[in-house]
């Protein structure tokens, strides 16, 4: 098992004046094409569009269960039209 710390991947956006959850993560600049594609910057993406609910749930059991009901299509197709 490989314990990979939060902070080496991801980082809280410093802009408080998000719309959505104050939960958001930081999108890094990506200059490689190999980067844009990368793990943390697709996580990030659906991390970011997460509803409110969904974020500030109060715990483990709960956060997974309201993750059951949204629909995720688009990570699996792209961006939504």
């Amino acid at each position: 098992m490989v314990a990979v710390q939060f902070d080496s991947l991801f980082k809280f956006a410093a802009n408080t004046n998000t719309r959505g959850h104050s939960l958001k993560l930081m999108l890094p600049d990506s200059r490689v094409n190999a980067r844009a594609h990368a793990f943390p910057v697709r996580v990030v993406t659906v991390s970011n569009r997460l509803p409110a609910d969904v974020v500030r749930s109060s715990s483990l059991l709960a956060f997974k269960n309201s993750l059951k009901n949204i629909d995720l299509t688009y990570t699996l197709f792209g961006k939504m039209r």
